[in-house]
């Protein structure tokens, strides 16, 4: 095994020690980070995950995931792989220590997928992402395209075995076999988040040496890159940030490529930044539909609404239904919608308003109207 003088004088770890503007974890932090990096046989691993030798390997075998589809907030279909029971617990162990190790090494420009250490001081969140970027010329947002499935299995199977991890083959085929689904990243699982932030920190890297020596600001938040600057971004500076993206594996969605200047409303991950942080507009005028709707024509339709959902029955199913249904006579097999789409409708809301009272704060009056709309239908 390992002894934790070594596992200190990893290459990582000596090339991250001594940077004074990143964070400094807690002791419990540090010691979950080396329990982790210590793993060196199988029965190390099944001790580390609580679990024996025999269901381990069942999982790593035949690992099972439950597929379903929610749709996007501007269109489009979201492709979700959620782990079976067994796994997932096992998938929430590792994603505890590997947070806890990321947070020992995060890029100060990664705002998305990390725990916040109160005790330091710092928070990580959207909110920080945006304040980096207000009262700036010019912003430029980049999004990488298909961020999870572009993460292939060989990619997390390298990084265990790159001096981030330095596993041996065995232990990192294992942990790449627990945390992947039909060779990649799947969307879903809770190790997904912390491996993807993983996988970037060599895009990080190149990104921070070129907006240092380009006077640019950069942040990420997931999948989302942004740029700013007091001077213009130019055409060419765009390019060799595209080129450092695709260099580091990842493809952009240039539907979501866009240049901002201060003369127009500039936004990053959904706030505006022109002057301060603050909820854009939009945001403020769906949440006060979303409530209306709800509150004139109740949870199904508002639901049929906002996911823009059209049902076509036809006519005979709909009499032998009506017919079924003679004790209810306002039934109307239309406006039968999936209890589980309302489930998630409710949590849209509820995350909607939950975040204006993150970014205007909780005793904003926007944002105590909102919520007691809500908890009037709710709690």
């Amino acid at each position: 095994m390992r002894s934790i003088t070594d596992i200190l004088h990893q290459t990582v770890l000596q090339k991250y020690a001594g940077d004074a503007s990143r964070l400094h974890p807690s002791p419990k932090h540090i010691s979950n980070a080396l329990s982790l990096l210590s793993l060196e046989s199988p029965r190390e691993l099944c001790r580390f995950l609580n679990t024996s030798i025999y269901p381990l390997e069942k999982i790593i075998n035949s690992p099972e995931y439950n597929h379903y589809i929610l749709p996007k907030k501007r269109g489009g279909e979201r492709q979700i792989f959620a782990p079976e029971k067994q796994l997932k617990l096992i998938q929430k162990r590792l994603n505890y220590y590997l947070q806890a190790y990321y947070l020992w090494i995060k890029p100060v420009e990664v705002h998305g997928f990390v725990i916040n250490p109160h005790y330091l001081g710092a928070h990580c969140n959207i909110v920080a992402n945006a304040n980096v970027h207000t009262g700036k010329k010019h912003v430029l947002n980049i999004d990488l395209e298909d961020f999870f499935p572009s993460i292939p299995a060989k990619r997390i199977k390298n990084l265990f075995t790159s001096p981030y991890f330095n596993f041996n083959e065995q232990i990192a085929i294992a942990l790449t076999l627990l945390t992947t689904y039909e060779g990649k990243l799947p969307a879903g699982a809770p190790t997904s988040p912390v491996l993807s932030n993983f996988i970037c920190l060599d895009l990080d890297a190149d990104l921070r040496i070129f907006c240092h020596e380009n006077g640019l600001q950069f942040t990420r938040y997931a999948d989302d890159l942004t740029f700013s600057s007091d001077t213009l971004i130019s055409a060419d500076t765009v390019l060799n940030i595209i080129l450092l993206i695709v260099k580091n594996g990842f493809n952009i969605n240039n539907r979501k490529l866009r240049l901002q200047a201060s003369n127009r409303k500039q936004t990053v991950t959904g706030l505006t930044v022109n002057e301060k942080v603050n909820v854009d507009r939009k945001l403020l005028k769906k949440i006060r539909a979303m409530l209306h709707d709800l509150a004139t024509n109740g949870i199904e339709a508002a639901t049929r609404r906002h996911f823009q959902l059209e049902y076509v029955v036809d006519s005979k199913l709909r009499e032998a239904i009506r017919k079924a249904y003679v004790y209810l006579p306002a039934f109307n097999p239309e406006d039968a919608v999936d209890s589980k789409l309302q489930y998630h409708f409710i949590n849209r809301l509820k995350g909607y308003i939950n975040f204006v009272g993150q970014v205007r704060g909780k005793d904003d009056p926007v944002y105590r109207k909102f919520k007691q709309l809500f908890d009037v239908r709710f709690v």
